[in-house]
């Protein structure tokens, strides 16, 4: 979970740190392997899935078009285009109620799924369908081949963009993120075909991340932590050699167990983790994808002073480099800001009025509630308050504002087919965010 550990005082480095070559050991099957004293062996690294550039649509009325029939009867007889609904400007004063649409022992994420049905995890390793009486009988049940303890559990789920697959994102008993693929057919998850696609071991039992998205381009991601303990020790953050303190991105599809796409950025850098698609990260606890703009939202949770939300569109995500442990939101902690730094849109003090432990949410883009059309929702774990950002095309913050309702111990947020929002507590409840 996102909690903060106390720092124990920083550590008297300068400059950039030193890549750690030791933290390149913890990757399993991936990188390298430690047997004993016995030398480290490289596995080959996974296959490439070549990624075509979008072809560009053929602009209206391009003179290359064949003309159909009477030009003039056309102009007079094709119907006028209807004009878009307009959503009415963003309003962060609406008023808002969140309704308990179930119960559970500690939500943790939720994703739909093929069927329309809004599915959603249980932290002790269940999957569950949200039905008009609550959650209905587990599809999934790996409680057996995970731990609660500290941080870890059943963190995030995802399907395919096909609806072929149920993945999964997971701590295993002995602390290893793992993702699994989940196989779905017509008549519904087949929670027993199950395969592995990654394992990576993690030093620590906190900042594991977890979250898991399938993006607008297919491919599977995965935010993980700097693989804990404090001020990161393994030095992870902008160690390219390690998975840790990165998003990842892979095709489950394209390889035995998986593929990375041949857009990842550091395919050709000598050591660079190829799954790795951007770095920098803490513990980015929550990330999402704006459905309508296809841009990332990473809320990533701080050290000592910031807690920080994180906007890039998605051709820029490819080797973006968001700081830590170099930076601390805006502020430096271990080093000099990097040339690439990507900064924050917004942050916060960590342990001040708006909590302690951000946890990142979702773009509004349903229907109930038009004054929130693009606006952030997020919460923080330490607080509970549900508030709303609202940033520009520049990156500019326009508003920021509690929304006057309170999600608990608020974990993670999910959408459902229609895009409204459900608040979901670790305590137990799930919540949809209606107009009052």
């Amino acid at each position: 979970m996102p909690h903060h550990r106390p720092s124990g005082g920083r550590r008297a480095r300068h400059g950039r740190p030193r890549f750690a070559p030791a933290a390149a050991l913890l990757v399993t099957g991936l990188l390298l392997t430690a047997c004993g004293g016995d030398a480290p062996e490289t596995p080959d690294p996974p296959p490439v899935t070549e990624v075509e550039p979008d072809e560009p649509a053929t602009p209206d009325g391009d003179a290359s078009d064949e003309p159909s029939g009477d030009p003039d009867a056309t102009a007079d007889e094709d119907p006028a285009p209807e004009e878009p609904a307009v959503a009415p400007e963003p309003d962060l004063s609406v008023a808002l109620q969140l309704t308990e649409v179930a119960r559970m022992d500690s939500p943790t994420a939720g994703a739909v799924g093929p069927d329309g049905t809004l599915y959603l995890a249980e932290r002790s390793g269940t999957v569950h369908p949200l039905t008009a009486d609550g959650v209905g009988d587990a599809v999934v049940d790996i409680s057996a081949e995970t731990t609660t303890d500290s941080e870890r559990g059943l963190l995030g789920l995802a399907f395919a963009a096909d609806g072929s697959a149920l993945y999964l994102s997971s701590t295993d008993t002995d602390g290893a993120t793992v993702l699994t693929e989940v196989a779905v057919a017509d008549d519904g998850i087949r929670g027993e075909e199950r395969r592995t696609l990654y394992t990576l071991e993690q030093p620590f039992a906190n900042h594991n991340g977890g979250d898991i998205h399938v993006g607008p381009d297919g491919f599977l991601y995965l935010g993980l932590g700097d693989g804990g303990g404090a001020g990161d020790p393994v030095e992870a953050g902008q160690d390219l050699t390690t998975p840790l303190g990165a998003l990842l991105r892979i095709d489950p599809t394209g390889g035995d167990p998986y593929a990375v796409p041949s857009t990842n950025p550091f395919l050709d850098t000598e050591g660079a983790a190829p799954e790795i698609v951007a770095y920098g990260l803490r513990n980015p606890w929550r990330f999402s994808f704006d459905p309508e703009t296809d841009e990332v939202w990473i809320a990533d949770v701080g050290q000592d002073e910031r807690e920080e939300v994180n906007r890039v569109a998605l051709d820029e995500l490819p080797g973006a480099n968001f700081g830590w442990n170099l930076m601390e939101g805006t502020r430096e902690f271990a080093g000099s800001e990097p040339e690439d730094h990507v900064p924050p849109v917004y942050e916060y003090e960590t342990r001040g009025p708006e909590g302690c432990a951000i946890t990142g949410g979702v773009v509004y883009r349903g229907g109930a509630i038009p004054e929130l059309t693009g606006v952030y929702l997020y919460a923080d774990y330490c607080n509970g308050v549900v508030r709303g950002l609202l940033v520009d095309d520049d990156g500019e913050v326009v508003e920021q504002a509690e929304l006057g309702i309170d999600g608990g111990a608020v974990v993670s947020f999910a959408t459902d087919t229609h895009g409204e929002v459900y608040v979901l507590d670790l305590e137990g409840a799930v919540t949809r965010i209606e107009p009052a």
